[in-house]
């Protein structure tokens, strides 16, 4: 196996750095796509930049630029994207990938567990379930949300992203790869992605620049003050009334606010 992360970077950036240390030692390459404008037309923030720009020196790294059309749907983009890590992943000779956002966290263990089961079943695709966090590192949602995300996937000459729902569970269709005939979904007791969806500097930006921002631009005002206002025991209605409790903070994450 040659394994290569494929990250999206664009905003939450800060997390960048701290998500590739969790992996670095077990992956071949890391490819970087990221964006100086958004899928929704708004431009990268100066400090998220700095922070793309702080792992340029890291060995492994290849940053490409990712330029969006502007006339097409975000998720159109979205998938555009990952279709554009995996094509250079191919030329670098790598025989699989997971694609990543710089809010997605893995614990060593699970990881190095994960990878070698990927090795030993030899599959296609494989899925987790994740915990989302919200606000602070600390405060996660229950229960889990009920869609899985792509981890370990096997890279062919003809790999491309597809909408078409081709999968036996709910994914996110800008994720969704063919060929894709054999499939493992990870137990939470083997691997768990922690994702920081809601962790980060700039609230502001993730809400505004969110792929399905165009179907509730609307409600982003409501949506940013419950945020600032949550804490332990809150049900969250961005999260369909999931519930907040509090964990440790895994991974050190800390974020200036």
């Amino acid at each position: 196996m040659k394994l290569s992360a494929c990250y999206s970077a664009f905003n939450a950036c800060e997390l960048l750095k701290g998500s590739i240390e969790q992996i670095y030692n077990h992956v071949d390459v890391i490819i970087i796509s990221a964006q100086s404008v958004s899928n929704t037309g708004n431009k990268i923030l100066e400090k998220d930049f700095e922070y793309i720009t702080d792992v340029y020196a890291m060995d492994k790294v290849h940053i490409i630029e990712f330029k969006p059309d502007l006339k097409l749907n975000p998720k159109v983009n979205e998938r555009a994207k990952l279709q554009q890590r995996i094509d250079y992943a191919k030329k670098l000779g790598c025989t699989h990938y997971f694609g990543a956002a710089t809010d997605h966290f893995y614990k060593e263990h699970e990881f190095i567990y994960a990878k070698n089961k990927c090795i030993e079943m030899d599959v296609d695709v494989t899925l987790t379930n994740m915990f989302t966090y919200f606000k602070e590192p600390t405060y996660q949602l229950k229960p889990i949300e009920d869609y899985l995300c792509p981890f370990i996937c096997k890279i062919y000459p003809n790999t491309k992203v597809v909408s078409s729902n081709n999968y036996k569970v709910v994914v996110d269709p800008s994720v969704r790869i063919e060929p894709a005939d054999s499939f493992y979904v990870f137990k939470q007791h083997e691997i768990m992605l922690h994702h920081y969806s809601m962790v980060r500097e700039s609230i502001g930006s993730k809400f505004n620049n969110a792929a399905a921002a165009q179907n509730w631009k609307h409600k982003i005002p409501k949506f940013i003050e419950e945020y600032n206002n949550a804490k332990v025991g809150d049900l969250i209605t961005y999260f369909k009334g999931r519930k907040l409790i509090e964990v440790p903070n895994y991974f050190n994450i800390n974020i200036n606010k």
